[in-house]
């Protein structure tokens, strides 16, 4: 059984103690509610036969380096297949559950699953009605997924990303962090020597400017008595040395870590420009951006700041407990008692402190969601005036802010104040013993004055291992954000064993059989559609909105895979079609246009960089957007805003037209490309189309039926099926649903006075 939820051991022998042979089960998936919504597992599988479903308790037992499954067995039910004439995925909100429709016209709930197991469930559905039936179930969109994590055996979340969070853990992102630095052994090598050595010069250089000072130089009989300038330079040359070889260090750290940034960013867009459409219509742009941006400057300045400091602070402790106990036992053991007890009661306040920062920002998102909702929408608040109401509501989640505020800093008031007097404390007892030893003659006062100096030195480095969790959490978390950009796997692959295109060209002959789509599992856009275009053609889609049009373009130009069925262009699947003869015969004008950063002529001939200036005015001439770029300030060099935000949508939509134009594709897809435009302008765009027929297949979808009434063969689509097909003239004589719509849109344009 390889798809969908594995069966433990546990719970194989539970089968197999039913006199189930768990070798001819050919699916299983695991819901995890019971009929009460509270969670529960129980599997679901079949064989050829019978539908088996057993329940209990699954948990997860570690054992050293292994994980364990034990499942406490609860109930086990089958239904032999003759009584379930269908099962049906049933969906709520955020659940969904597994019904059975049963031969004798009842139907019963067999299993409660959370929303996200959604799809796989309707998976195992589709599979279950191909075996009843007697076919072969075709799996070859589930082979390629890597869908169980080898070490503790549970299904990854995503199965386009091998990513376990179950058994993951920040170490192993760290290591893959570091291990993008192994190009450059040699400089880290040098980087640790160079700490090393300059961490040991500054815990050096305060040796003779206590002990050596006061015991040496000052103290009458003492071996450097009166050499003050000496000491002096000495102590100025080691500290001199310790800060240039961290100079030198930090200059070497700064060329590396950008190197590996940048090649870390670069990867990561390259990452995103082979990934497919469906992986960015399910993120968020911020976040995307963000991913590029902000994380690579996270993982940037951790290791810049954070891990020379990590490792000069731990030889600084290292040879800072080496030298103290060497100085004086008794005095360094009392200093690190005192050094414990402080930093337990740090620790005790940092654990009740984080949940008023986690108040706190809780309440700072609250008043920053408020005042983007009262200054994005401020047109809406003006139309309505409640001016007022916006001024209560951002004052109610400012005084939460305030509460939250003044509860943090209150806690934190009245415990440094604390942590200061214990630290006085400690303090005054260990000069008392020093002092007292001293007076014994078992301690020198220069020693003394060392140690109180290392005691001083000593807190850094112990409050920065305190604190550094938080930079390192910001920095793994970062990088796993990065990593999954790197390992996602496109779900739309480049064919294995590409067709030979002659020429790379493609005629336009295109032929859909018995296509089914979904974007979601479950719920088709396309059911069993099947359509043919012909090459030169001017082939047009109508239907209302929904009906599936736009998914029709998609499929086409491969931004998606079909769920079942055949597309195939000129005679060849579009799998076997490679990525880059089938976009540079395909051009597509789509309703939503966008435009980049840069010039008008930049915009036109991005589809072909190589096009001379005349070839960018010809397309312009053709999509009918010469006349307003020439009207610009700067003509064709006039700059667009991000978006072109300085263009009308109408104009934006233009320069689109010509950007599909001057790539000169042997297919030519308009997707409502005139929407944004005035019946004038569209008039003249079509009859630009209608030069560009020559040679050309044109596949045109629009819901002004007039725009299309030219077209060789219409395909009426309504609930992802083809409803009618025939030029115009035919449809309007059979009176079906393209008549309706031609009516319905005459009706309209005549009560406003354009027909």
């Amino acid at each position: 059984m390889k798809y969908f939820d594995k069966l433990s051991a546990a719970v194989q022998a539970a089968f197999s103690v039913r006199a189930v042979d768990t070798d001819k089960l050919l699916y299983c998936v695991k819901a995890d509610m019971d009929g009460e919504g509270c969670y529960y597992d129980t599997y679901i599988t079949f064989d050829n036969k019978t539908l088996y479903l057993l329940s209990g308790y699954d948990r997860l037992v570690k054992n050293k380096k292994t994980f364990d499954t034990q499942f406490d067995f609860k109930d086990f039910s089958e239904y032999p297949m003759e009584e379930i004439e269908k099962l049906y995925v049933d969906r709520y909100q955020f659940t969904a559950r597994l019904m059975a429709k049963m031969t004798d016209g009842t139907e019963k709930q067999l299993a409660m699953f959370s929303g996200g197991f959604s799809e796989k469930f309707e998976q195992f559905c589709r599979r279950y009605e191909t075996i009843k039936k007697g076919e072969t179930p075709d799996d070859s969109a589930l082979d390629d997924k890597t869908l169980y994590c080898p070490k503790c055996n549970r299904k990854y979340p995503d199965p386009n990303r091998a990513f376990c969070p179950y058994c993951t853990k920040r170490t192993w992102v760290f290591k893959r962090l570091l291990g993008m630095f192994g190009d450059y052994k040699k400089q880290i090598a040098v980087i640790l020597a160079l700490i090393a050595v300059s961490v040991a010069l500054g815990l050096i250089a305060p040796y003779f400017g206590t002990k050596m000072l006061y015991d040496d130089v000052l103290s009458e009989g003492g071996s450097l008595h009166g050499q003050i300038l000496f000491v002096i330079l000495v102590m100025a040359a080691f500290s001199l040395l310790s800060t240039g070889f961290s100079m030198i260090y930090g200059v070497i750290i700064s060329r590396i870590t950008p190197q590996v940034i940048h090649k870390l960013r670069t990867d990561i867009f390259a990452s995103m420009q082979k990934l497919s459409l469906s992986f960015f219509t399910t993120k968020q742009t911020g976040s995307l951006m963000g991913r590029v941006d902000r994380d690579s400057f996270d993982v940037y300045g951790f290791f810049v700041d954070i891990v020379p400091q990590f490792i000069a602070n731990m030889i600084k402790i290292a040879g800072l407990v080496v030298l103290m106990l060497m100085v004086n036992p008794i005095i360094s053991l009392s200093m690190f008692l005192a050094v414990f007890f402080v930093l337990l009661c740090e620790v005790l306040w940092l654990r009740g402190q984080r949940r008023h920062w986690r108040n706190r920002d809780i309440a700072r998102r609250g008043v920053t969601s408020t005042l983007s909702d009262a200054l994005n929408g401020h047109r809406v608040v003006k139309a309505f005036s409640r001016e007022e109401q916006e001024i209560s509501r951002f004052g109610r989640k400012n005084n939460n802010l305030y509460s939250a505020e003044y509860a943090r800093d209150k806690r934190s008031a009245h415990f440094f104040p604390v942590q200061h007097g214990i630290y006085a404390v400690f303090s005054g007892v260990i000069y008392c013993l020093g002092v007292a030893l001293v007076l014994m003659g078992n301690l020198q006062l220069g020693g003394l004055t060392l140690l109180i100096n290392y005691f001083g030195v000593i807190w850094d480095p112990i409050f920065f291992f305190m604190y550094m969790g938080n930079d390192w959490a910001r920095c793994t978390d970062a990088a796993g954000r990065m990593f999954e950009i790197l390992d996602s796997e496109p779900t739309v692959k480049p064919p294995a064993e590409p067709a030979v295109i002659p020429d790379g060209v493609l005629k336009g002959d295109i032929c859909f059989r018995d296509v089914t789509f979904e974007y979601e599992a479950g719920r088709p856009v396309l059911k069993n559609m099947s359509f043919a275009t012909e090459a030169g053609r001017f082939t047009g889609i109508v239907g209302k909105t929904g009906a599936g049009k736009s998914t029709i373009i998609n499929l086409i130009s491969r931004m998606y895979d079909v769920t079942s069925g055949e597309i195939t262009i000129d005679g060849i699947p579009v799998k076997k079609i490679p990525f880059d003869v089938l976009r540079k015969n395909i051009g597509v004008v789509s309703q939503e246009t966008y435009l980049f950063m840069g010039t008008v002529a930049d915009n036109i001939r991005y589809a072909r960089p190589d096009a001379t200036m005349e070839e960018v005015i010809q397309a312009a001439k053709s999509a009918n957007a010469h006349d307003f770029i020439m009207k610009l300030p700067e003509g064709y060099d006039t700059v667009t805003g991000s978006g072109g935000v300085s263009l009308s949508g109408g104009e934006k939509q233009r320069i689109s037209i010509a950007r599909a134009l001057i790539q000169k594709p042997n297919i030519l897809i308009l997707d409502e490309a005139t929407a944004a435009m005035d019946t004038a302008t569209e008039r003249k765009i079509q009859s630009a189309i209608d030069n560009l027929k020559s040679g050309r297949t044109i596949i045109a979808i629009a819901h002004r039926l007039s725009t299309l009434r030219d077209a060789d063969k219409l395909y009426v689509i309504e609930h992802g099926e083809v409803k009618e097909s025939g030029t115009h003239d035919e449809l309007i004589r059979t009176n079906g649903k393209y008549f309706e719509l031609y009516k319905l849109q005459s009706e309209s344009l005549k009560s406003v006075g354009l027909d």
